[in-house]
């Protein structure tokens, strides 16, 4: 079974010697969690078990969790999201379909809390995306891009993706880099903010990088109000699988509910494939011949078209699927195509350019602008999956405007010692 990237597979050695042998009967009594700031990320790590994980969560994310719930209660968006889905009782479908890690991790966090947060409000906001379906909830969008082999500069695969969201001053003022590291799987990085158990973006010590895109225009018939959450099974993904086969195996045998694209790279064995998902309904997208994978906020495999409402050209999403055409096909009409790296892939990442409008906006603009860069950018990732590196813009709406910090899960796994990545950051935008 292939877990480990070539470059430092003592370090996975000892992390399997550790759950398997009596080699490491200290790590009971050892360090559990941990915080850093980094510039202005804290990045949190989280060790053992789901419920002490939650512990963890909730100690060292003690203040920022309290002005959280403070701050649900004052947004109305966010108040109303959990007063609804109470009055449903998607709060009790959340208990009762949610992953026991999720679930465990979130009672340890309220546990740590004291009561400041309860059961049900951890568990809705960690079943988001079947809260937001059902209560038909807009303005989610997100971009990735996968480019491999021919496509880019040393061959190396490389993962960008835009996850855009209202602008939610909360979440602006606290990103995350949570660091997990279970008892009973594979270490794993992820993208988020405090409360946040279910990623939307994250990779994992194996080589798996996964991140999820809400779907624009689904038919209500491919909604369900039970079921297993998508960005729930991100968490599973990263925690247990170690190829590409596996993640889709494992999507395989859910019980979906909502509709969703989860892009999954996976480094080490030079894969990718877009997985369109319904309630009923699933289709994978793979790596063309020339190594691209685009996806954007509608479905694009043809056994998928009949689960969605048409995507009118100038829309949102589709627009920013023709700028990913435009960029990173071979035959685009300004492609990156056989030059990409990471810096290039960030290039994408803050592309301003509409090709309905056919003019550039202004890079600062936060929501509105039905661009790669302008859609509401909560996070701008660009993963390098066979090299166990990230680099990471979060923080301030765009997010594409700000510095890329890289991060490298050997360093991040095995603590001081080990060089940041080469860069360390890609500047910010000045303009």
């Amino acid at each position: 079974m292939r877990f480990m990237f070539p470059r430092f597979p003592n370090l996975f050695v000892a992390i399997l010697l550790c759950s398997s042998s009596a080699a490491c009967s200290d790590a009971d009594t050892g360090p559990k969690g941990d915080a850093e700031p980094r510039d202005h990320i804290k990045v949190v790590w989280l060790r053992g078990t789901p419920y002490e994980m939650g512990l963890q969560h909730a100690d060292l994310l003690y203040d920022e969790l309290l002005v959280g719930r403070e701050f649900i209660d004052d947004d109305i968006m966010f108040s109303t999201m959990l007063d609804v889905a109470g009055t449903l009782h998607l709060d009790e479908v959340a208990e009762e379909y949610s992953y026991e890690a999720t679930l465990q991790e979130c009672q340890g966090m309220v546990d740590g809390l004291d009561g400041a947060w309860t059961l049900q409000e951890c568990l809705i906001l960690n079943y988001g995306d079947i809260i937001a379906d059902v209560l038909k909830l807009e303005g989610l969008g997100c971009s990735q891009f996968v480019a491999s082999g021919a496509a880019t500069q040393t061959g190396d695969l490389i993962h960008g993706r835009n996850l855009d969201w209202w602008v939610v001053e909360f979440i602006e003022q606290n990103p995350v880099i949570f660091v997990r590291e279970p008892d009973d799987g594979i270490p794993w990085v992820a993208v988020g903010f405090p409360a946040n158990m279910s990623p939307y973006t994250g990779m994992n010590a194996a080589g798996i990088a996964v991140a999820s895109n809400e779907v624009s225009s689904p038919l209500d018939s491919e909604i369900a109000r039970e079921g297993r959450s998508h960005v729930q099974m991100v968490r599973e993904i990263l925690r247990t699988a170690t190829t590409l086969e596996e993640a889709q195996a494992f999507l395989e045998a859910q019980d979906h509910a909502s509709v969703e694209t989860l892009v999954i790279s996976d480094g080490p064995g030079d894969k990718a494939a877009a997985f369109e998902m319904t309630a009923n309904s699933m289709a994978a997208r793979t790596l063309s011949t020339d190594g691209v994978l685009l996806a954007t906020n509608h479905f694009l495999h043809p056994d998928m078209e009949a689960t969605q409402e048409p995507e009118p050209e100038c829309t949102s999403s589709w627009n920013r699927l023709e700028r990913l055409t435009q960029l990173v096909q071979p035959d685009g009409v300004e492609t990156k195509y056989g030059g990409l790296d990471v810096e290039g892939a960030i290039a994408i990442l803050r592309d301003t350019y509409d090709p309905c409008l056919q003019e550039y906006l202004d890079p600062g603009l936060a929501d509105g602008g039905a661009t790669l860069a302008n859609n509401g950018a909560m996070q701008s990732v660009v993963f390098v999956p066979a090299r166990g590196l990230m680099y990471v813009a979060i923080g301030k709406f765009p997010a594409t405007i700000l510095e890329f910090q890289g991060y490298d899960i050997q360093e991040l796994l095995t603590g001081p010692g080990y060089a940041y990545p080469a860069p360390p950051s890609y500047p910010a935008l000045s303009f």
